[in-house]
């Protein structure tokens, strides 16, 4: 399968528009077949530290299947908003944000794809508002059922997942200090993108976070690659680091600050279980997210198809090609069953 890609500016496939959704201004990427007409839609949620672009390589996939696609950059990030109040991050609120902006496309049933926080977020999506989502599927992120018990960020990195200590670097603050210029935000994002310094050095540990004197000597990483004819300049690079830039890291960060408020949230949700036939298409090499995480997933998602790619966290972009291949099965196989579908 060749794999297109969505280019960060001056795109005529895409639109970037905005919603006013329930008091806040969200930014999205809108995209449709070229004849106008089409048989779904698909909302795709991006994680940290992403944006809606980061779906490049997916959104015309989907839209050459027939769908039209809505990427809302999420709360926090990009054009979208970043409230100041923390409860404005957390999933129920992010959950009923989506759900309003896909009614007012005009969607009252949705394909849901998450990667990262967005898959996340994705799987609670579904569970607020299970009669939104027929079809879900999410890239890195296993399934994790509401909790019983809460377990702050330092007890489950104590008890459970010590893989998860750069979270507490994230939430620290610490970062959002010393992160202030495009080219800081610009710094930053490389060192997450797995970018090295000359002596081939990371800037990111999951079990530590981020070393802020290595981050300012990384060098950009191939995984963000467009570049203006015969010149190094990175298109990609840096639409990322002027739309970060925007309003800084505090809100992106903000998404591993809201633990609690979720907690409390979902004690009111009725169950735990997605019914919806759900993709999960794991990373292998995720060093946050080993294979492990996912072993019991399929007792709270009845319908749950599981599918592999030899990859780091960054599977959209660093394996456009097999990841699209399954999602092109998948869609195939369970979302039309088979069946084609005339426009």
């Amino acid at each position: 399968m060749a794999v297109d890609k969505i280019k960060v500016s001056g795109d005529p496939r895409i639109e970037q528009r905005s919603a006013f959704v329930r008091g806040k201004t969200y930014g999205y990427l809108y995209s449709q077949p070229a004849s106008g007409k089409y048989k779904g839609t698909v909302v795709l949620l991006h994680g940290f530290p992403d944006l809606s672009i980061g779906w490049r390589y997916q959104i015309p996939l989907f839209v050459s299947k027939g769908y039209q696609v809505i990427a809302p950059d999420c709360i926090g990030y990009g054009r979208t908003d970043a409230p100041a109040d923390l409860a404005a991050y957390s999933h129920k609120e992010c959950a009923d944000d989506i759900k309003e902006l896909a009614s007012q496309l005009g969607a009252s049933k949705i394909i849901l794809g998450g990667h990262d926080w967005g898959a996340y977020l994705a799987y609670r999506v579904a569970l607020w508002h299970p009669e939104l989502v027929e079809y879900l599927f999410t890239v890195c992120v296993p399934y994790n059922a509401p909790h019983k018990k809460y377990l702050s960020v330092e007890e489950m990195v104590e008890k459970i997942t010590p893989h998860f200590a750069y979270q507490l670097h994230f939430i620290s603050g610490e970062i959002e200090k010393v992160v202030h210029t495009k080219e800081e935000h610009k710094q930053f994002l490389i060192a997450l993108y797995g970018g090295r310094t000359d002596q081939k050095e990371f800037a990111f540990d999951v079990n530590s976070g981020v070393d802020l004197e290595k981050m300012r000597r990384v060098r950009p990483s191939w995984l963000l690659s467009e570049e203006v004819c015969f010149s190094p300049f990175n298109l990609e690079l840096e639409y990322y680091a002027w739309e970060f830039a925007r309003h800084g890291l505090r809100g992106p960060l903000n998404w591993y600050r809201t633990r609690k408020i979720n907690y409390d949230d979902e004690l009111a949700l009725p169950t735990g279980s997605i019914k919806v036939p759900v993709l999960f298409i794991q990373a292998l090499k995720d060093d946050a997210l080993p294979p492990h995480l996912g072993k019991g997933m399929a007792k709270h998602l009845p319908q749950l198809t599981i599918k592999q790619v030899d990859t780091s966290h960054w599977a959209l972009w660093e394996k456009p090609k097999e990841v699209n291949e399954i999602l092109d099965k998948w869609v195939d196989e369970v979302v039309c069953g088979g069946r084609e579908v005339k426009l």
